[in-house]
């Protein structure tokens, strides 16, 4: 298929048109100014607040000037991810869509279907004329996936609806009700160094990681590659003896970490048992990986001898922590089966030769767990003689039992498809949590099409999936009188 030919065409024109504009995560002036422009051409008030969020407002439809408005949110930046050798610019470029089958996914880049499908929606009923709908207030915020900032500074005082419609979720046929609050925690250790006296000196490199959510994946037990390569390091000091340089893994810490590096030192008489010892890692991480990552691979490339490393005890230090910073599941939820209450992902390591630092997102349903999770942290990093520094820290979205939208969804999505949706609660982060704040009383909900691998280069929207969701929503705006 041709993505000229996809429908609804005003859908996938907007969704299109959003993918040649530049907008990772900070880089959003641009797609800011593609919505106002957009509000002006068609006759729309609007409001772009100090932070840089959005507001556009569209009358009600004929026969609905009775009701209340209806709040429609996502958020307009993207997660910016490449294949190794993908040339792309992301910062000056924008993504190239590929009609793949049933999916649309980018040319070795993240596609910004998270959250580009839902923005792509929301301009499409905002530019029609023969849709019945309520009072539409849209709501297009910035800076969602690098701790919810655009939410969390958002000026809310010219929103009066109280029924909102969050999409951002990534599974059709669920209605979204609570998720997981957030955290973001960075770590700085002290490292002595020493001038390097070893003649020999290479990369180590750890990869072909799947990578993923951090919240949405951290179940499906998928390797981090800076707790593999902190394997590594740690077997290759034990047995050959080596002095760190640096190290340089993710950088995005709502991803899953799919590769990492380090430049080691080394006397010349261990070169043998250090080509063995990470041959031996590469064939013991394809063989634990064949069938869940089978690109997964460890090696080697020959490195210049840098000035200085890490002495013994910092090598030491730097390992130690490396194996000790919390990854994955920590609990999970007692009263909803299968829920992860709490986990924990180290999203990037940097060494530059003076200091280890290595930061973490924290997620929990549980704002006590995730103190408790902090606690932990800080602990260790104390302890090691490392200080930490709280970043975003954010509520989690708590579940209401009455919700008067999400009986209307219920029966619409019953009414269209002839069974009742999920109606569950994530371990991700969704900016209704804070939204609940900024929006005292409101009721909320979230939905989505389906999509895959979202944060990774490997991302898909399901075609089918986001055209039947465009459908739905139209059906429960026409429900909300």
């Amino acid at each position: 298929m041709q993505i000229t030919e996809l429908e609804p065409k005003n859908v996938f024109f907007y969704f299109f048109e959003l993918a040649k504009i530049p907008r990772g995560s900070g880089n959003t002036k641009a797609v800011e100014r593609y919505c106002l422009d957009f509000a002006d051409k068609h006759g729309l008030k609007s409001y772009h607040d100090e932070y840089g969020n959005v507001m556009i407002f569209k009358d009600a439809a004929p026969g609905y000037e009775n009701s209340g408005p209806v709040i429609l949110q996502g958020h307009l930046d993207m997660v910016c991810e490449k294949l190794p050798g993908c040339k792309k610019d992301m910062e000056r470029e924008g993504i190239d869509i590929i009609a793949d089958g049933d999916t649309l996914r980018a040319d070795g880049t993240t596609l910004g279907g998270d959250d580009g499908i839902a923005a792509a929606y929301i301009l499409a009923l905002l530019e029609s004329d023969n849709i019945p709908h309520p009072p539409i207030e849209a709501l297009f915020t910035i800076d969602e996936e690098t701790g919810l900032r655009g939410a969390n500074a958002l000026d809310a005082s010219r929103l009066k609806g109280r029924r909102l419609i969050n999409i951002d979720s990534e599974e059709e046929g669920v209605i979204t009700v609570s998720c997981a609050g957030a955290a973001r925690v960075s770590c700085e250790i002290p490292v002595d160094a020493a001038d390097t006296a070893e003649a020999c000196a290479e990369k180590i490199m750890v990869g072909g990681l799947p990578g993923g959510h951090s919240g949405m994946d951290i179940n499906k037990n998928r390797k981090n590659a800076i707790k593999t390569l902190g394997m590594l390091l740690y077997e290759l000091n034990e047995n050959a003896g080596i002095k760190i340089a640096s190290i340089k893994a993710g950088g995005r810490l709502n991803v899953i970490t799919p590769s990492a590096e380090a430049v080691i030192c080394f006397d010349k008489s261990a070169e043998p048992d250090i080509h063995k010892i990470i041959a031996d890692f590469d064939k013991a991480l394809k063989a634990e990986c064949a069938v869940s990552e089978p690109g997964a691979f460890a090696a080697a490339e020959p490195s210049d001898v840098p000035e200085k490393s890490a002495d013994d005890n910092g090598t030491a230090k730097i390992i130690f922590t490396l194996m000790q910073a919390p990854y994955g599941v920590r609990a999970m939820n007692a009263d909803i089966p299968g829920l992860v209450q709490t986990s924990s992902n180290p999203g990037e390591a940097i060494f530059d030769g003076a200091a280890l630092r290595i930061s973490f997102m924290l997620r929990s349903n549980s704002d006590a767990d995730k103190i408790s999770l902090i606690k932990s942290i800080t602990s260790l990093i104390e302890y090691i003689g490392g200080t930490v520094e709280m970043g975003d820290n954010y509520p989690a979205w708590e579940y209401h039992p009455e919700s008067p939208l999400r009986g209307v969804m219920t029966e619409v999505y019953e009414e269209m498809y002839g069974r009742k949706p999920t109606v569950n609660s994530i371990h991700a982060g969704l900016e209704c949590g804070i939204l609940t704040e900024k929006l005292p009383g409101a009721d909320m909900v979230s939905i989505g099409p389906t999509m895959h691998n979202v944060h990774t280069p490997e991302e898909r929207l399901d075609i089918k999936s986001a055209v039947r969701v465009w459908e739905y929503l139209l059906r429960v705006l026409e429900m909300l009188k």
